[in-house]
């Protein structure tokens, strides 16, 4: 099968290309073989893969960080690899983590790596995770290398939760408001409706208004439907280019509260795993090429690979990086007294701590406004609701007590 690579070569270019391979592995031995460094490499994709194509979900970060926790305490008691991994097998309660273990099991059994046997878990397992296991094999640090993974897997496990608790909230609501405006046109709008055209009364405007868009969305709700869904499709389409992505990031980084937040989140794991990186003794191009992808976000990344190219032209890390506007002098100072004395790992440490502090600081912030105004959009639906259906009732007794 093909597989499409784009690594750095001899000469520090990037090049793109394609090569043949058994598998995945066996890809990557070659351009390692080549002494290439990987920045992606990826199946080529076709008809074929397209058919063989499975859908395998990721193993979510509480169950990553549990399971390198207790790869290390079984490393460091020197438990026999495989019967240790037999144990944890059977031991965790996550089932997509179960086969993942299981996989692992049968490649470490007949002889594989145990970074070589992760890889064949077809992408359950973060990159990252797997290239640092695979140097903590070679420098012989593998369980401290699985204590910081644990650590790292922990603090983004707690970061996704906060961000997933802030939005439970105005989900709801939203769940709500919809429940509220299907019961109302649905059940009470007709009633009062046929009520009043039966007394020979007129609307008031704004009930006609809404009666008026509750029979267009039930003439043409499937359409309105298969166009939102359409739409939605087109912009997840434009938004995996780079460049429109990279639009997009830049507006909501532009967001009020909400891009301060989402900086302080990039920073801090991108403070996080160049300390993770750093511990383990790998070269600096490497380093950043891995950071590329972790950031989770298009304009720190160009930022990120405007900075390697400045690295590998001969600037110190704190220079490179000290033209990015994306990063707080803060940062660039850290930088700047670590590679001066050598802690530029305690330093990002503690870089990421503090920004961890503020993450949580300013996700408690944008909860406490997010509620609030979830409530007042609530208000305006459910008031604009409940005068539409108050206003024919009065204007028929006003309409009775005239006729009397």
């Amino acid at each position: 099968m093909q597989f499409r690579y784009r690594v750095i070569n001899e000469e520090m270019r990037v090049t793109n290309g394609v090569l043949e391979a058994v598998d995945l592995e066996a890809a990557r031995r070659q351009i390692v073989e080549n002494k290439w460094q990987i920045i992606s490499l990826e199946k080529e994709s076709g008809l074929s893969s397209l058919l063989t194509i499975t859908f395998n979900s990721k193993v979510k970060y509480e169950s990553i960080a549990a399971f390198c926790s207790q790869m290390a305490m079984m490393i460091r008691s020197g438990a026999n690899l495989v019967r240790g991994l037999e144990i944890l097998r059977t031991q965790m309660e996550d089932k997509r983590l179960q086969e993942v273990v299981g996989t692992i099991h049968r490649g470490v059994s007949r002889g594989d790596s145990l970074s070589a046997a992760m890889r064949e878990c077809q992408g359950a397992l973060p990159e990252l995770l797997i290239n640092l296991v695979s140097v903590g094999e070679e420098s012989g640090n593998l369980d401290s290398v699985l204590v910081s993974m644990a650590e790292y897997y922990e603090r983004e496990n707690f970061i996704r939760k906060k961000i997933t608790s802030a939005s439970i909230y105005p989900i709801i609501l939203t769940v709500v408001l919809i429940g509220l405006v299907i019961l109302f046109m649905n059940f009470i709008l007709p009633e009062i409706t046929d009520l009043m055209k039966g007394n020979g009364q007129s609307l008031p405007a704004p009930t006609q208004m809404i009666v008026d868009t509750a029979d267009y969305l039930n003439n043409n709700g499937l359409y309105l439907l298969l166009s939102i869904a359409a739409l939605v499709g087109l912009m997840i389409r434009i938004f995996k280019i780079p460049k429109y992505r990279f639009y997009l990031h830049t507006f909501l980084l532009g967001v009020p509260l909400l891009g301060k937040n989402t900086k302080d989140v990039v920073i801090a794991r991108f403070s996080r795993t160049l300390a993770l990186f750093l511990h383990s003794s790998l070269p600096i191009v490497p380093i950043l090429n891995s950071l590329e992808n972790i950031v989770g976000n298009e304009v720190p990344r160009l930022a990120v690979a405007r900075a390697k190219d400045r690295i590998i032209r001969g600037e110190t890390m704190a220079l490179a990086f000290g033209v990015e506007p994306f990063f707080d002098p803060l940062v660039i100072q850290m930088m700047s007294i670590g590679e001066e004395t050598g802690r530029m790992e305690e330093l990002m440490v503690e870089v990421a701590k503090h920004y961890d502090k503020r993450v949580e600081i300013g996700l408690a912030r944008l909860v406490a406004l997010v509620e609030p105004f979830f409530t007042v959009i609530i208000g305006i639906f459910a008031g604009g609701l409940i005068i539409a259906i108050a206003l024919p009732i009065f204007n028929m007794a006003s309409g009775v007590s005239g006729a009397r």
